[in-house]
């Protein structure tokens, strides 16, 4: 949970995907869209945007990606091998430099016959000199091109008659913005970028995706994608997929996402069940999925949206082991249940802990009013080694309310299974070994990296902020509208050793908070010994009011009290 911007973990309040998957059935290898990425070179950070590049691409399960560091090693022969070449690479600052002759006959041979080129923004800032390829490329820094530090940018004004174009939503981006690109005459603008310059305020609204026809060979640029935080935008991600696919001379059938679209909300409520998931649906969009059974090995709730705003991540490159909203011990006895291993953290490796948290029973009961109770019976152990705890645990979705909101009730009952059960977490400042990303362990949240603005609202003051009762993160989403979650502790199954922890870290994206049961300190269980949390998480559209938000706590003492009465639970802390 290392993070050296901004953690925020509030002991003092001064200590934030998506990745996209369009829903495709799987092609076989031979009916992908072959791909060549230029990189290697650039005057930008490609060693971190080029792989993320590749992710998407090969996430999407529609293209066959090969990388190369070396474009000038390709002839007509190779080239003509596959249908979309994407440039990240550039030769900037020395603009002037030329390829040999026969590369350069090579390459707009390929392209006027049909091949497909996609640049990506300095991705064609090269061979000035040479006007066929500005004529490819489209877009390149010019003598009058400008940018300021990165700011929010709203991308918006998407040609509808444009096949990569059609039906996209406008959508916000944290990105570099360019001013007076120089863009080759012949292109056409199908999107635009408005800004307020980051530097001195003034307005910035300028033509940001463009499209252009070279012999057979269809081009795509956009001045977006700067580095690796634009890139995991979804809306931009959403846009390269799709230009990708127009590019390579495909029928673009890459899904606008709901949170990229307006909400019908006339559109019927419905279940869908899979043999690892249960989804409530309204019409095309997903309001929620609890996923169990998964290549994850832990529970998870993902997506968890409000007015088809996803609030939540799954398994972002800087920490895969970040699943949306999930429960997960850091230490029991000493083993990890929190990270992955080293050689299984990716899609290609699969996924594995040190310690297992395995899933022996669920229960699923969809009901008529569009609630759901969830039971399930889990066990903990290492790889190679007996269960050391068992859990029951009781999930309560409600309705979604008329505002589009609803909660989540967590109960979750811990039994130990052997003589002493210890539950600890990475050591925090001011014990031996203390780090200041340590004590986080349990609920967790890893909010959607396309927001942006977070928002911490507490019942307390700043000083006491860690030990308020709920904590409420929200944020500006992908479309510019508000939303957020807040956590309720059950105030009779809250322990002491409890505080949030709370991330918002803007330059990664990295926002993540979690009542963190062991913040302070570990427990020791003995055997048969009973730890119970409970919780309730509201998912919220819109803005809210720290009086609202109390309201909220309020009504949850008030329904807990008339249908549990008082409870205890046995645990020993070391």
């Amino acid at each position: 949970m290392k993070r050296t911007s901004l953690l925020l973990v509030i002991f003092s309040f001064i200590l934030s995907l998506f990745a996209v998957t369009p829903q495709k059935a799987v092609l076989s290898q031979d009916n992908m869209v072959k791909v060549l990425i230029f990189s290697g070179m650039n005057n930008h950070e490609w060693q971190k945007t080029t792989p993320l590049l590749v992710r998407i691409l090969k996430d999407s399960k529609l293209f066959n990606v090969v990388l190369t560091e070396k474009p000038d090693t390709f002839s007509y022969a190779s080239l003509k091998t596959f249908q979309l070449i994407i440039s990240n690479w550039n030769t900037w600052p020395d603009n002037r430099l030329r390829m040999s002759l026969q590369w350069e006959n090579d390459f707009q041979k390929y392209v006027n016959e049909g091949g497909g080129v996609l640049s990506i923004h300095a991705g064609a800032s090269s061979f000035y000199d040479w006007e066929p390829y500005h004529r490819i490329g489209i877009g390149r820094w010019g003598k009058d091109t400008r940018h300021g530090p990165g700011t929010k940018g709203h991308v918006y004004r998407f040609d509808q008659n444009h096949p990569i174009t059609t039906g996209m939503g406008d959508f916000f981006i944290m990105d570099e913005i360019w001013e007076n690109s120089d863009i080759h005459p012949a292109a056409k603008a199908i999107g635009s970028l408005s800004a307020n310059d980051a530097k001195d305020g003034h307005a910035i609204d300028v033509p940001a995706v463009f499209v252009n026809q070279t012999g057979k060979g269809r081009n795509f640029f956009t001045t977006l994608g700067h580095d690796q935080r634009a890139l995991l935008n979804s809306g931009l991600q959403i846009l390269l997929l799709r230009a990708a696919q127009w590019c390579a001379g495909k029928e673009v059938t890459v899904q606008i996402p709901a949170g990229l679209k307006t909400l019908d909300s006339k559109e019927k409520l419905t279940w869908i069940r899979t043999d690892s998931t249960v989804t409530l649906q309204q019409g095309s969009g997903v309001i929620w999925q609890y996923n169990y059974n998964t290549r994850f090995g832990k529970p998870y709730f993902h997506p968890l949206t409000v007015k088809n705003s996803d609030l939540s991540c799954v398994s972002p490159p800087d920490h895969p082991w970040h699943l949306g909203l999930w429960f997960s011990w850091k230490f029991i006895n000493g083993v990890n249940y929190w990270e992955y291993l080293k050689d299984f953290n990716t899609p290609e490796t699969g996924f594995k802990s040190e310690g297992v948290t395995q899933i022996i029973h669920t229960e699923v009961a969809t009901n008529p009013d569009f609630s759901s109770d969830i039971h399930m019976k889990i066990n903990y152990h290492p790889i190679q080694g007996v269960s050391v705890l068992d859990e029951q645990r009781n999930l309560h979705i409600s309705a979604p309310l008329s505002d589009g909101s609803y909660s989540i009730d967590e109960d979750h009952f811990f039994n130990a299974l052997t003589d002493s059960v210890s539950l600890d977490r990475t050591p925090i400042v001011g014990e031996p070994g203390g780090q200041s990303w340590g004590g986080y362990s349990g609920l967790s949240v890893r909010f959607n990296q396309d927001y942006t603005s977070p928002q911490i609202i507490s019942p307390l003051d700043s000083a006491y902020l860690r030990k308020g009762n709920w904590l409420y993160m929200g944020f500006n989403s992908l479309r510019g509208e508000k939303g957020g979650i807040s956590i309720i502790h059950h105030p009779q199954f809250t322990l002491g050793s409890t505080s949030w922890y709370v991330i918002t870290d803007q330059n990664v994206p990295f926002y993540y908070y979690s009542p963190a049961v062991l913040f302070e300190r570990k427990i020791i269980l003995r055997k048969r010994e009973t730890l119970i949390l409970k919780y309730r998480i509201w998912m919220l559209p819109g803005e809210v009011s720290r009086e609202m938000l109390q309201q909220k706590y309020d009504q949850y003492l008030n329904q807990i009290n008339k249908s549990h009465g008082n409870k205890s639970w046995m645990f020993c802390i070391d």
